[in-house]
């Protein structure tokens, strides 16, 4: 059964667009040792394969092309040509070290891929009463929904796939099940820790984070508080800008 694509591109220079991909575009690595010379294999973003007679090409999506070509700017990448609209996307170029390319588009056509607004992915669902089912996203009340969005977007580094005035959806770049959130001009953010005369906690948010110290920096810089109230020494109690206990945890 096949599993998974494995890619190979093409390059006069391995080594340099290896480095571009590992520390300008991120992505995760293995290094193959067996095949010497630094060899790195890299775990793709979530992919979509389409049939073309021009070829293969190599081209990384995004929600936002002007956003993405910004982000890249500031890593010292330029783009090749000036983004252009097709009727499937907005599209550009960016340079690779050895003078290979990667396209860069934003799509306007249907995608596969939940993180584009796609449909769920199938693996995610449970069949069950002669029906599919799957949890679409949580929900987060606010008064202002797109504000507290805009929080989570930050402190995250997740997309938002959806959004209009009172309701915004965000996922993970790399797929799977993401974060909603409602407007509610009656809502009350909940006490904590809880007590029997104010509006209790109905849930809360834990979120993995590599490094607890450092992820409770980049929170606090965001816009999050620390709880004053800290039951577990290994985890770190915040408060999201509209009240919201979440939990940040390493183990």
């Amino acid at each position: 059964m096949i599993g998974a694509l494995h890619v190979l591109l093409a390059s006069s220079d391995p080594g340099a667009d290896r480095a571009f991909l590992r520390d300008v575009l991120g992505w995760p690595s293995v290094e193959d040792a067996t095949s010497g010379d630094g060899w790195l294999i890299f775990a793709l973003p979530p992919t979509e394969l389409g049939d073309s007679a021009d070829g293969a090409t190599l081209h990384l999506m995004c929600t936002d092309l002007d956003a993405a070509l910004a982000d890249l700017a500031t890593k010292g990448v330029r783009p090749l040509e000036p983004p252009r609209t097709a009727s499937y996307d907005i599209v550009s170029r960016i340079p690779l070290p050895s003078g290979g390319w990667l396209g860069v588009y934003e799509p306007s056509h249907e995608s596969p891929l939940t993180v584009f607004g796609g449909p769920a992915a199938r693996e995610s669902s449970t069949r069950h009463a002669g029906l599919d089912w799957a949890l679409s996203t949580t929900v987060l009340e606010a008064r202002d929904a797109n504000a507290l969005a805009d929080f989570y977007r930050r402190l995250l580094g997740w997309s938002v796939v959806g959004e209009e005035p009172g309701w915004v959806v965000l996922r993970p770049p790399g797929g799977g099940t993401g974060v909603s959130f409602s407007s509610d001009p009656l809502y009350r953010p909940p006490v904590w820790p809880a007590t029997t005369d104010h509006q209790q906690m109905m849930e809360h948010l834990d979120v993995w984070v590599s490094d607890v110290a450092r992820g409770v920096e980049h929170a606090l810089a965001e816009g999050a508080t620390l709880a004053a109230f800290q039951p577990q020494d290994d985890v770190r109690v915040m408060l999201d800008p509209s009240g919201h206990p979440f939990c940040l945890f390493a183990s």
